[in-house]
């Protein structure tokens, strides 16, 4: 079915109250604009306040999925956060295991959840490296869904995050060098390939949290000649952001023997944020309290809320 503009239809309910509805005289009122659908959106119900939706973008069917949150009214001026999946991963998959969904409860923000599309037959964000042959253009792809979630909801443009695991990290970094949209990103055990690290353009300053494992054997925190090292991630978006070139540093030891780094540069512009979390036994996963006595999906949401477009939260 198609989604009807509810903004639409809230503004235009406001308006016809504000102007009064009684009385038997005759409107001159001129017909009502139809609603606009140029890129055939629609959309079915999924499970409990999730929708899944499909759209044509470049001549191709793509898919994301949307979960409002039953806390979301008009008035919530919803923060709006994406969480992309790995290469050769699914959008359910990463809903499944990232599971913001009560977060999202708590404090009334939308998650949408996009699908890649296919590079010989596996799903990919096509972010340079190893997805160098791909015609997709995953960046407008997100910038209109941007523009459909808006055209439907009433969400803080100035408060859009995006966060990945693995590929879905590379192109939230992508992501944040391409577009003036992203409050905040935060990759899990991804990085940036050299093509976005080389053309990294960003034009305001952007907050970033990189979470990642010395295990990782996946994308190396020592890097890849297709995939930058994590210290060279990092020493870009903290010279980027004009913070302190040596982070504050400290660890934290675990029972079981192994031990967090937490790296967090100071002084940065607008008091964004440029922070750090690595686990000293952990390797390409999704870190939970259960496996790695931390929860990547609090960490992210954590930072993430600390932070629009204008830097620090007052």
């Amino acid at each position: 079915m198609k989604i009807p503009n509810l903004k639409f239809i809230f503004l235009t309910t406001i308006f016809l109250s504000g102007c009064g509805g009684g009385g038997g005289s005759t409107s001159n009122n001129a017909p009502e604009t139809p609603i606009q659908n140029p890129y055939n959106l629609t959309c079915s119900s999924y499970q409990s306040n999730t929708q899944k939706c499909s759209f044509t973008h470049n001549n191709i069917i793509r898919e994301y999925y949307i979960y409002i949150p039953s806390s979301y009214t008009p008035s919530s001026n919803a923060p709006l956060m994406f969480v992309l999946h790995g290469y050769g991963s699914s959008a359910t998959n990463i809903m499944f295991y990232s599971s913001f969904q009560n977060l999202a409860e708590e404090d009334s923000y939308i998650i949408v959840y996009p699908q890649g599309s296919l590079l010989n037959g596996v799903t990919h964000w096509n972010v340079g490296g190893w997805t160098i042959g791909s015609t997709a253009n995953d960046v407008d792809f997100i910038e209109t869904i941007i523009e459909l979630v808006d055209n439907e909801y009433f969400i803080n443009n100035e408060r859009i995050y995006s966060t990945g695991m693995s590929n879905g990290g590379y192109m939230s970094y992508h992501l944040a060098c391409n577009t003036n949209l992203f409050a905040a990103v935060a990759s899990v055990t991804g990085s940036m390939t050299p093509e976005t690290y080389n053309n990294c353009s960003p034009t305001n300053a952007t907050s970033i949290l990189q979470i990642h494992g010395l295990q990782d054997f996946t994308v190396p925190y020592t890097g890849a000649p297709w995939s930058k090292t994590i210290p060279e991630v990092m020493g870009y978006w903290s010279e980027y952001n004009n913070c302190n070139e040596d982070p504050l540093s400290s660890i934290t030891d675990l029972s079981d023997g192994s031990y967090i780094y937490f790296d967090s540069y100071q002084n940065c512009s607008n008091t964004v944020g440029v922070n750090l979390i690595l686990h000293s036994t952990m390797g390409h996963t999704w870190p939970s309290i259960n496996n790695h006595s931390m929860s990547a999906t609090a960490e992210v949401w954590s930072f993430f809320k600390d932070y629009d477009l204008n830097g620090k939260i007052d």
